[in-house]
């Protein structure tokens, strides 16, 4: 029921849902005559073209990954590199209906290819698949067929029954209990590892960043392109926009979490 219900919250709050929301409304207040009708469709039409921006897109971006950008790869105290699930694309027919791996998740996959390559260090794969028909493979069973088939790279250790970052976090530190690994190099987008590294500290596990594809400013100079609509920016936005959402709503989401504990 709280997955279900946050699933919605990101849909409303999130763009381009809430510019939708927004401009539906304004269109339907302005025909009705109703007062703050054109204001509130303006606002809608802000909120849909806004996030598209790379202006508005990177410094979003940046506000979650600046402390990240400096700091120096900690692959001399780690034992694993821990790679989270990002998602999946549903089967189609051209694919023999069988899901893929979507491309956050392919992005992380290749950068802990890469990372074991220069370390040498064994890779866990963390993410299940809530709700999943029989038959469907979970995320880490995805990941470890790209590592291995695709990439050349050994899986030692799958984690396929979490839900959520937290639970990659959890389920990560119960799988490892047994073997020698005490401190685990954390893969997953720039704009997810604050929060990741706050589960796993929450864990009581020992984690570094390992962060994929930053998304913030490159320092280039701006060009004509930053300024105009593009689908690019617009996934950015969304994505930083739920970052600082999933913040936000941790408090509230604890407590729930709590008094659904029967303990």
């Amino acid at each position: 029921m709280l997955a279900s219900l946050q699933t919605v919250a990101e849909h409303l709050l999130l763009p381009p849902g809430l510019g939708m929301v927004l401009t539906l409304v304004g269109i339907a207040f302005w025909r009705a005559d109703w007062r703050g009708g054109r204001p509130l469709l303006a606002v809608g039409l802000l909120a849909l073209v806004l996030p598209s921006l790379n202006i508005v897109a990177q410094p979003l971006a940046h506000s979650i990954e600046r402390d990240l950008r400096d700091q120096v790869l900690a692959v001399g105290r780690a034992d694993a590199i821990v790679v989270l699930g990002g998602g999946r694309l549903p089967g189609r027919g051209e694919d023999g209906g069988r899901d893929a791996l979507n491309p956050q998740t392919h992005e992380r996959v290749r950068h802990a290819a890469r990372l074991h390559r220069d370390t040498g260090l064994p890779i866990l794969v963390s993410g299940g698949s809530p709700g999943a028909l029989p038959g469907r493979r979970s995320e880490a069973e995805l990941m470890a067929a790209a590592l291995q088939g695709d990439l050349g790279v050994p899986v030692r250790w799958l984690e396929n029954t979490s839900r959520n970052t937290c639970e990659n976090a959890t389920h990560t530190r119960q799988r490892l209990q047994n073997s020698d690994v005490q401190r685990v190099l954390v893969v997953t987008q720039a704009l997810h590892m604050p929060r990741a590294l706050a589960c796993f500290e929450r864990a009581g596990m020992a984690a570094d960043p390992a962060p994929a594809g930053f998304r913030g400013p490159t320092g280039d100079p701006r060009q004509i392109t930053d300024f105009l609509p593009r689908w690019e920016a617009l996934e950015t936005s969304q994505f930083a926009l739920r970052e600082w959402l999933a913040r936000l709503a941790r408090p509230l989401r604890d407590r729930l979490q709590g008094r659904s504990d029967p303990a």
